[in-house]
């Protein structure tokens, strides 16, 4: 079967309000945060990103090969309109490149993988639901993939409602939700506990995933 033609959507328009400083900025493995997850996207299956930024952001937290990446497309929104408003930013365009599909991402969740969001692809390449997302303590969670059968019901939100208030107004919506071994692969920041907790659980990761190839390459020379 073929592949649907499916954009994402990059949620980087918020104000770190709670962060009380630019979030996207924070330097996160070996990019900033904002980058670390918009990189795992372009290694994707995704045709393009399309990237929700503030009006005068000056994308300095964005790579240089991400600004200028082929996948990626740069659209400036009104952040003080709230989250409803940043996603109609992007809808509006995924409509125009006769998207059949949209992930909506958030700049804030630096453990998704490319894999993941492939993921949510081949799910809907399978079974063509209204929506398909993984199961974070039993609800949908970004990222999610939505069909554009959805499209002109998600353009009618308005407001900074998230996720769950959408998905609890619209339980008449026919998804699919998979499983994920690791909880932390939806861990989102929003305050320095947040990212102080996040380098911490990243460091734990990459050293058993050192520990794991150094092991394995052991083997190989016994």
């Amino acid at each position: 079967m073929k592949a649907p033609r499916t954009v994402g959507i990059y949620l980087a328009a918020g104000k770190s309000a709670r962060m009380g400083t630019d979030k996207r900025l924070l330097p996160f493995a070996d990019y900033s945060l904002g980058s670390t997850a918009l990189q795992a996207a372009v290694l994707s299956s995704l045709s393009h990103i399309l990237v929700i930024v503030p009006m005068e952001d000056s994308l300095d937290w964005m790579l240089y090969e991400l600004r200028h990446h082929e996948k990626c497309i740069i659209i400036r929104c009104a952040s003080d309109w709230g989250f409803a408003h940043s996603l109609r930013c992007g809808l509006h365009l995924a409509i125009k490149l006769h998207a059949e599909a949209a992930v909506v991402m958030l700049a804030d969740q630096p453990f998704i993988t490319a894999a993941m969001i492939n993921d949510l692809i081949n799910a809907y390449c399978q079974h063509r639901t209204d929506y398909v997302a993984f199961s974070s303590k039993s609800r949908p969670s970004p990222p999610i993939l939505f069909s554009a059968a959805l499209f002109s019901e998600l353009l009618d939100i308005y407001g900074d409602e998230g996720a769950r208030q959408l998905f609890r107004k619209n339980s008449h919506w026919n998804g699919r939700l998979l499983t994920a071994n690791d909880m932390d692969l939806f861990f989102d920041i929003d305050t320095f506990v947040d990212y102080e907790t996040a380098i911490r659980r990243w460091n734990q990761k990459r050293r058993v995933y050192h520990d794991r190839k150094e092991r394995h390459s052991q083997r190989g020379l016994g």
